[in-house]
């Protein structure tokens, strides 16, 4: 069959997908990143003037005016966000020492707890990840190319390795080569890759391991 998910990565691709999902045609291949929590690489600095925090998802929610991935944040999982200390000062927001506390992240992720169950839309299931999960990783267009998304992935093993996590787990499509660079350069390795068809009724749903 096609490979109809490389279909996702321009906004008229994406809407000739939709059409064909609508109509019962799909097709979609994920990769499963894997990585050690204590043996990855969680020390990577932000570029200087960016912030990483942890916030919990009460936190998170007041981003939701301007960015609606926030309301997806579920209470289970923590929001992993970037703030630029001179984005803030150069929009009004920021205080005298440039820090922009109160401005909104240039990025951010989600990570949930080990043993969590997502429903994956492209694979139309559910997914149990035994370790901690990062999904929604965003970097606005005018913070790319700075390290902030690699940064983003290394404070979230942090995160799952303090909260007893034992690996940490991701679900990137095969041709999302800017997000599989991410994890690969933070240490992730592709455990499996996880293959979802269907064509009217009939459906097929295949898992298969990656040395």
């Amino acid at each position: 069959m096609p490979a109809l998910w490389r279909l996702t990565r321009t906004e008229t691709a994406r809407r000739v997908y939709d059409a064909l999902k609508a109509r019962g045609l799909t097709a979609t291949q994920m990769d499963e990143y894997v990585a050690d929590a204590d043996a990855a690489d969680a020390g990577r600095d932000p570029p200087p003037g960016v912030e990483i925090r942890a916030l919990d998802p009460a936190e998170a929610r007041r981003f939701e005016a301007r960015d609606d991935a926030f309301a997806e944040l579920r209470d289970d999982e923590t929001a992993v966000c970037a703030f630029d200390g001179g984005s803030g000062e150069r929009d009004g927001e920021g205080s005298e020492n440039g820090e922009a506390a109160d401005a909104d992240p240039v990025g951010y992720l989600f990570l949930g707890d080990p043993g969590l169950t997502y429903h994956i839309h492209p694979l139309e299931a559910d997914v149990t990840l035994p370790g901690g999960y990062v999904r929604r990783v965003f970097v606005a267009p005018e913070a790319r190319n700075r390290g902030i998304a690699t940064a983003l992935v290394s404070r979230a093993v942090a995160v799952a390795d303090d909260r007893g996590a034992e690996t940490v787990h991701a679900l990137v499509a095969r041709d999302n080569r800017p997000s599989q660079w991410t994890f690969e350069s933070v240490g992730f390795r592709v455990a499996r890759t996880r293959a979802y068809y269907r064509v009217g009724p009939w459906r097929r749903r295949r898992v298969k391991p990656r040395s």
